[in-house]
């Protein structure tokens, strides 16, 4: 995409100088476990989600990828849903990339089929998801020449993955362009329409490749209207093609979603026996807060299902009819009736530890992130072929990596929520009577 993207390039100082991680004492776990805690298993059935243990996934597009939200996100959501399961995320999303070339100079790209040996097969993918076409267009009204060169070009790239590796490869389609915007180097405002028509195309092509399809046009572009019809000025598109927090976790959403993840979220089940003085504690293991960030409140109202595949709901049942307050973390979470803590509460939201636990995780990850970037584009892309040396610095800069994504799955384990259960004032009187 072109130079007016709003991407932040990190230099090593800076990553060096913000990477301060807390760990824990030497010897310690990240997370010690209290002895009297009990797991409570799951409802959802882990075998369907798409990745799997060793699973090494690449994201492989334009800017729209190379923004690191989406992708991050979703690396986020596997780190706390899945955190037995040892996944790889590779970002190789390069801006101003078109599938056979990149017209952008300060971004001094060549396009996804010329970098696709180093960029995607050196890396030993067993996963690769596709995003190109924002840029495929050219900003201007549909020409069927430049459609052609598009869908040509993304065969190729199909094609050539499928000869040099086993990986399981899911075609996307190109994100929403708004309009509105007015962005300064489009030729249209009605630049979507095309989009309409490279998304067909899209689905043609993962159809006669027998590939797998996530349509993220579609999703954001209803999406997108359905906010707009209440909220003229809203957008998640400031300048009209690249994404920003709200439209990259419903991205998110839609691919987690096509993987399998459970749309309702993690439930969980307890039989709660209360003590004599009325009270009762308990610890349950589950999976801390996604997202992170939250979508903001328009997005939420006609897309509940970025909260609701990250929401974790504890069923307490058992307990004698009545009111009760609950406490978790060691803060108080309000009132419910015995029928509403039965029918479920949202038992991650409601713990400020575990937010805070998912807030540092789900920065750590950005900066693994963000340091493989700076690996990749400012060292390996520019240097490798010129000096002998820039091997040994990737090396050093992966050991960095390894052990920061080593340190994410031990921050993404399973939290120890600890919950006070008591009847309320108005029960116990109404008990005693």
């Amino acid at each position: 995409m072109t130079v007016q993207r709003r991407l932040v390039f990190t230099t090593l100082g800076i990553i060096l100088l913000t990477f301060q991680p807390t760990y824990p004492a030497q010897g310690s776990s990240p997370r010690s476990r209290p002895t009297r805690s009990s797991r409570v298993s799951l409802n959802q059935k882990q075998s369907d989600f798409a990745l799997k243990d060793r699973d090494r996934v690449v994201f492989f597009g334009d800017s729209i990828t190379e923004q690191r939200l989406y992708t991050t996100y979703i690396e986020h959501y596997v780190l706390t849903r899945y955190p037995d399961r040892r996944v790889t995320f590779i970002n190789t999303g390069w801006g101003g990339d078109k599938v056979t070339s990149n017209d952008c100079k300060p971004c001094a790209g060549v396009g996804g089929l010329a970098r696709i040996k180093r960029d995607v097969i050196d890396h030993r993918p067993t996963v690769v998801t596709l995003l190109f076409g924002m840029n495929d267009g050219q900003y201007r009204d549909y020409d069927p020449a430049i459609s052609k060169v598009y869908e040509d070009g993304l065969t190729s790239i199909i094609r050539e993955i499928k000869s040099k590796t086993g990986a399981r490869i899911y075609v996307m389609t190109p994100t929403v362009y708004d309009g509105t915007r007015h962005t300064p180097w489009s030729k249209t405002d009605k630049y979507n329409d095309v989009l309409d028509r490279y998304s067909e195309a899209v689905k043609a092509i993962a159809k006669r490749e027998e590939l797998d399809v996530i349509d993220l046009h579609t999703v954001t572009t209803e999406a997108l209207a359905r906010v707009k019809k209440d909220h003229s000025d809203y957008t998640f598109v400031p300048d009209g093609v690249h994404p920003e927090e709200d439209g990259q976790l419903l991205m998110a959403a839609e691919i987690l979603r096509a993987w399998g993840a459970p749309p309702s979220g993690s439930e969980l089940s307890k039989q709660v026996t209360l003590q004599q003085d009325g009270k009762t504690t308990l610890s349950v293991t589950a999976p801390l807060p996604w997202p992170e960030p939250l979508p903001s409140e328009k997005l939420r109202s006609v897309k509940p299902v970025i909260n609701e595949i990250g929401r974790v709901t504890l069923h307490l049942t058992g307990l004698p009819a009545g009111e009760y307050k609950i406490a978790i973390d060691g803060k108080d979470a309000g009132e419910y009736s015995s029928q509403a803590l039965s029918t479920g509460i949202p038992l991650s939201s409601l713990s400020g530890k575990a937010t805070d636990e998912t807030r540092a995780l789900a920065g750590l990850v950005r900066k693994r992130s963000d340091l493989f970037f700076l690996r990749w584009r400012q060292i390996e892309a520019p240097f490798a072929t010129q000096y002998q040396s820039t091997a040994k610095a990737i090396s050093s800069l992966d050991l960095l990596i390894t052990e920061i994504h080593e340190r994410t799955r031990k921050l993404g384990a399973f939290h120890e929520y600890q919950l006070v259960v008591s009847r309320t004032d108005k029960t116990r009187a109404a008990v005693s009577r």
